[in-house]
C-alpha cells in the first residue's frame, strides 16, 4: 500500500511539473475581424448585389462612368464606377458590387447611418474586434487608421478610414487592397 502511495505521489508531480510548463509562442492571424453580411450594405438606399439600375432610379444619371479592368478576373474582365462627384459605386456583370465614398453625401443605412465624418469612436463601439486589428499608418503627417471588417468569410471587406478621429473614407475591397 506504502508503494502504491508513492506512485501515485509521483505520477501527480510529474503531471503537475508538465503541466506547469506554457507554450510561450502566440498564433499570430489567430485573430478575427467583426463580419458583416455583404447583401445587407444599404448605401442610402443602394444594396449591394442588387442590378445596378437602383443607381440610377435613387441616384439619377451620374457625373460619368467609367470602365476598368479588373485585376483578377474570375467573372469579367471588367467593372464600371459609377461616379457622383467624389463619391463611386461600382458596377460588374450589371450588379452593384462596392462603393468608394469620401464624402458625408451618403451613408450606410443598415449600420446607423455610418458616414464619412462621423467620429472614430462610433467604429470603435460597433466593431470592437476589428478596430483591435486596426492598422495605423504613421508615416504621413496626420496618422491614418484603417478598420477593416470582413463581409462573411470572403477576402472581402468594408474599408474604414481614419483620420484625425473622423471617418474620411468608407470603401469595399479585396484582401490585396484592390478597391471591388
Amino acid at each position: 500500500m506504502k508503494s502504491l502511495s508513492i506512485v501515485f505521489l509521483a505520477t501527480f508531480l510529474i503531471t503537475l511539473t508538465f503541466s506547469s510548463f506554457k507554450s510561450q509562442t502566440t498564433v499570430e492571424g489567430d485573430e478575427d475581424y467583426d463580419t458583416l453580411n455583404y447583401q445587407s450594405m444599404n448605401i442610402s438606399g443602394i444594396k449591394l448585389g442588387t442590378n445596378y439600375g437602383i443607381i440610377l432610379e435613387k441616384l439619377g444619371t451620374p457625373d460619368s462612368v467609367k470602365k476598368e479592368e479588373t485585376p483578377d478576373a474570375q467573372a469579367s474582365n471588367h467593372f464600371e464606377m459609377y461616379l457622383y462627384g467624389k463619391d463611386a459605386f461600382f458596377v460588374m456583370d450589371e450588379n452593384v458590387s462596392g462603393f468608394e465614398l469620401t464624402t458625408p453625401k451618403f451613408n450606410i443605412q443598415n449600420l446607423g447611418g455610418l458616414k464619412v465624418g462621423d467620429p472614430m469612436n462610433k467604429v470603435k463601439k460597433r466593431f470592437p474586434k476589428s478596430y483591435k486589428l486596426r492598422d495605423v499608418d504613421n508615416t504621413v503627417d496626420d496618422w491614418v487608421t484603417t478598420i477593416s471588417i470582413q463581409f462573411g468569410v470572403s477576402d472581402s471587406f468594408l474599408e474604414i478610414t481614419v483620420q484625425n478621429d473622423k471617418i474620411v473614407g468608407l470603401a469595399t475591397v479585396t484582401d490585396d487592397g484592390t478597391e471591388e
